[in-house]
């Protein structure tokens, strides 16, 4: 088997070109004469690294000049306890949950905020609550949600609608796959290994009206003094961080954020659209604009197909489908680095899978 085609939901597929100048950079990185994994996050070619990543994500997503891009260690969750130490405890927060991640991110609240509301939607119609006639939250001082969750396949792509000023957005599964505004966000945090690069770092994106003033914070938990020292307040994650620099560049090449929102939604599309013709057959886990773009979920009615189809997939080099362990089913993640060919090498096996089983 010569060819692996990875669809795991994190940590992801890696582009070859970006593969290929982290090999060539960890053997001797430019004119250093040492390997990238050997350079000082005090030197002038890391200081370059990161003024690099930061002017690649002014031109992938139109960052405003009033926000600042941190680059920190800990995934995702750590945020969860990051986030209370940076807001005044006496303000309201709201959690909007659609999934698990959101429900784990709200418990994890519970123990910090005093003034918290949670709105926990996922039995419900999430139309009703993120639509064009949405609940207003606007009472509240700051609201959190999971703008993909990974496991049921729900994604929140329209958040600007929302009513509220001041969004905190776990972004971890589907950053840099659309166009959005700033024009409502406070905080955006996502773990890198979906879209971005490889676990290690989380790219964190800062309002700076966010910055409380005057926190008696251990240094690491301060949101302001890891803004004022660039991310650099100890020893970052350096090989995690070029990383994210070859991801942006890569994607800067392949057409930047247009691109990939459009190879987005047509993937999505032609497997949604093979799904629900198979109906009789699949039961997909979500339906209607909801649907997430990153996460496809489904399941086989009959279970033994689910296990034979993971099972044929993986023979043939289809790794990383299989669903959440709380759920199982089958899970294809369709991120920024699932090309054309990739795809449709999926689809080719998803179509005579059906055919050669009489389904």
């Amino acid at each position: 088997m010569s060819n692996i085609y990875n669809f795991s939901p994190g940590p992801s597929k890696i582009p070859f070109e970006v593969i290929n100048k982290a090999q060539e950079s960890v053997k001797k990185f430019k004119k250093t004469g040492n390997s990238i994994l050997e350079i000082s996050h005090r030197s002038k070619e890391f200081e370059e690294i990161l003024d690099e990543i930061n002017e690649n994500f002014e031109k992938l997503i139109s960052l405003p000049k009033n926000f600042k891009v941190l680059l920190l260690q800990g995934g995702a969750t750590f945020q969860n306890a990051l986030i209370p130490f940076n807001v005044d405890l006496l303000k309201s927060i709201g959690c909007l949950v659609t999934g698990s991640w959101g429900y784990q991110t709200s418990q994890d609240y519970f123990k910090s905020f005093k003034n918290i509301k949670v709105l926990d939607i996922r039995d419900k119609e999430i139309q009703k609550y993120i639509g064009k006639e949405n609940t207003d939250f606007s009472e509240l001082d700051y609201l959190h949600i999971t703008s993909n969750e990974t496991i049921e396949g729900v994604q929140i792509r329209n958040f600007n609608n929302l009513k509220h000023d001041n969004l905190i957005i776990d972004m971890s599964s589907d950053f840099c796959s659309y166009k959005y505004s700033f024009n409502n966000l406070s905080y955006v945090y996502a773990g890198a290994q979906k879209n971005m690069g490889i676990p290690g770092v989380t790219i964190c994106l800062v309002n700076n009206n966010f910055l409380e003033q005057d926190l008696v914070n251990p240094s690491y938990l301060d949101l302001k003094k890891l803004t004022n020292a660039n991310s650099i307040m100890n020893t970052p994650p350096t090989f995690s961080i070029y990383i994210v620099k070859l991801i942006t560049d890569w994607m800067i090449q392949m057409g930047g954020i247009e691109y990939f929102e459009s190879k987005s939604k047509k993937q999505s599309a032609y497997l949604y659209n093979f799904l629900d013709h198979q109906s009789s057959l699949i039961k997909t886990n979500f339906k209607g604009e909801f649907r997430s773009r990153s996460n496809v979920v489904f399941s086989f009615l009959e279970d033994t197909h689910n296990k034979n189809f993971i099972s044929d997939a993986k023979s043939i080099g289809i790794i990383g489908i299989n669903g959440h362990r709380s759920v199982g089913g089958i899970r294809v993640s369709l991120y920024n680095s699932i090309d054309e060919q990739t795809f449709l090498y999926f689809m080719d096996f998803f179509e005579k899978f059906i055919d050669s089983n009489n389904l």
